[in-house]
């Protein structure tokens, strides 16, 4: 993994070994004595009403943000509801095909125009008084709008501006906001091997949880609790030498997967290496999820070579049943996790041929929040058209088989992180290298919010 710098102002570096060094280092995700990343983030920031509000003011309504697939709007009349904190945004496709975004207000009495999702749309009604919009946003009907005292001129719905990528809506609220392309930094680029548009959602879950959202971002953003909170995930990937790197905004980290973890004891065998790997990216091997007892014996280990090798040789065939797309991938590329941070509520699992996708949401305190949860199939290439499976959409807990082993364990250990947030005598979260990029996120949200001096970041 070669270093990077940033484009404004930020700190870059390798904080550990890469995959030229891997050796080099196995006690501990060791950073550079000169990269400097926040380390200390005051617990108020996961407990406040003021630093819940500072958010909806500064954050949600002025950065860019995933809001839904395009699979979710793929036809002109579809549309989609977006709810952030108090915040929510209709997106739709007009009736050239255009993608557009509008605050979810009518200009006359302030009523939520749409809710939920649906197609079939030739103009969006006010349900309160019939206030009539074409899909552009232009007011195209009503009683008496013409006899509105002051009326400044021909009214609209508000726009909100809007930007794709890799099958997904971004959209912003703020009218002076940055292209999205100038947000998204130089991750176009790194994720233009996976083909990411080509894909469709198989699976979609909504969760709500009793902690603040920022409680979700962290914990999936670091692999430091994997030996606590998912020991059996040490047989298969290795959570020491996991190279991060920080962007400006956004940072990613790559993990290996076919290995065990330093931190595991004792041997692990083949056949562990290989029930662990099937229970939980069997997926990845045209493989449905199952448990450990259900894989059956490993495929034979031919000599001079590894289990990690048989994995990569499985996972292969797989791709090559799909199409021809990822045939001169490096094994490391087949493999490996490649796992990302779209500052400040989306984070990706990206491996060839599959991604999820994991968006953080505010609730209506800053004790609750939403995790929607997506998982992405590459579409074969005898069958190319954009046309979405049927999506399931959840709410709640008692179906979570399509996501894993791990997500139930990381469900249980967060409902405890953010009471521990609440006692009075613990002021500051205390980072470790290997959480950098908790830090790191920290210090973009002061730059979005400008906090009162009290609230900052310690220096």
């Amino acid at each position: 993994m070669r270093s990077r710098c940033l484009p404004k102002g930020g700190s870059s570096g390798k904080l550990v070994p890469g995959e030229d060094d891997m050796s080099a280092n196995t006690e501990s995700n060791v950073s550079p004595p000169d990269l400097k990343v926040a380390s200390r983030i005051p617990a108020s920031r996961y407990t406040s009403r003021d630093w819940e509000d500072l958010e909806t003011e500064r954050l949600w309504a002025r950065v860019w943000q995933i809001a839904c697939t395009e699979d979710c709007i793929s036809e002109p009349g579809d549309y989609w509801e977006y709810e952030i904190g108090p915040l929510s945004i209709v997106i739709l496709r007009d009736d050239e095909g255009i993608v557009r975004a509008f605050q979810n207000v009518c200009p006359h009495r302030g009523a939520a125009i749409l809710k939920g999702s649906g197609g079939g749309l030739c103009e969006v009604r006010c349900p309160y008084h019939h206030w009539r919009f074409d899909l552009k946003g232009h007011l195209c009907g009503d009683a008496q709008s013409d006899q509105l005292e002051g009326r400044p001129g021909p009214m609209s719905l508000i726009p909100v501006s809007t930007g794709t990528f890799g099958g997904f809506v971004f959209v912003n609220p703020d009218p002076d906001c940055e292209p999205l392309e100038e947000f998204l930094e130089i991750l176009p680029k790194e994720l233009a091997w996976v083909g990411m548009e080509d894909y469709s959602c198989s699976d979609f879950l909504t969760l709500p949880l009793p902690c603040n959202w920022k409680v979700v971002v962290d914990a999936f953003i670091e692999t430091y609790h994997l030996h606590a909170v998912h020991p059996q995930m040490l047989a298969i990937a290795d959570d020491v030498h996991t190279p991060i790197t920080l962007y400006d905004k956004h940072t990613m980290f790559m993990q290996p997967y076919g290995v065990p973890s330093p931190r595991r004891k004792g041997t692990v065998t083949d056949q562990e290496l290989w029930e662990e790997f099937a229970a939980n990216l069997g997926h990845r091997m045209g493989m449905t999820f199952a448990s450990t007892e259900d894989q059956g014996t490993h495929p034979p280990v031919p000599e001079g070579q590894t289990m990690r090798d048989v994995l990569v040789s499985r996972i292969r065939a797989h791709l090559a049943s799909i199409g021809p797309r990822f045939a001169d991938l490096d094994d490391h590329h087949i493999i490996d996790d490649f796992h990302y941070h779209i500052f400040p509520n989306a984070v990706f699992n990206v491996f060839a041929g599959w991604y999820g996708l994991i968006r953080m949401r505010p609730g209506a305190t800053p004790d609750e929040s939403f995790v929607d949860m997506w998982n992405f199939d590459l579409r074969a290439e005898d069958h190319p058209e954009n046309h979405p499976r049927p999506v399931k959409s959840l709410l709640g807990v008692d179906d979570l088989s399509s996501f894993g082993t791990v997500l139930p364990q990381d469900l249980d250990v967060l409902t405890r992180a953010q009471q521990g947030l609440h006692q009075p005598g613990l002021d500051f979260l205390r980072l470790t290298p290997a959480e950098a990029r908790i830090g790191r996120m920290h210090e973009i949200l002061d730059r979005y919010l400008d906090p009162p001096d009290d609230q900052r970041l310690p220096d």
